[in-house]
């Protein structure tokens, strides 16, 4: 997790470009479906970006509920969509509340890595 309350001020506006700290998550591999249910809900309250790659096509959404059976749970109609094999940098949505999760549920089964900064 991030620990954002060590930067300066200058550093803290800046966190969003190369500010921070990298922390690297375990990697996710409990997408053993694709219905909504098995979305995976990883909090990540402390950071101000998220970096993630994913073997396969994930669907995701930030939310501030990480139990199953939730509105925050992934729904394919609904959410966007990061291609498979991509790696891409998102910038954590703060206006949400003090407790965040990002949402992620594989197109098909499939391996999901992250890191924080």
């Amino acid at each position: 997790m991030a620990k954002l309350h060590a930067l300066t001020v200058q550093e803290g506006v800046n966190a969003s470009g190369p500010g921070g700290q990298w922390s690297v998550n375990g990697i996710s591999t409990i997408h053993a479906g694709t219905a909504s249910t098995d979305t995976v809900h990883l909090d990540v309250s402390g950071s101000a970006q998220l970096g993630v790659y994913a073997t396969t096509a994930i669907y995701f959404r930030f939310g501030i509920s990480g139990a199953s059976g939730t509105d925050d749970d992934c729904v394919a109609a609904n959410d966007l969509i990061i291609p498979e094999a991509t790696l891409i940098f998102v910038t954590i949505p703060r206006g949400l509340g003090k407790t965040i999760y990002f949402n992620h549920l594989g197109v098909v089964a499939t391996t999901v890595k992250t890191v924080e900064i």
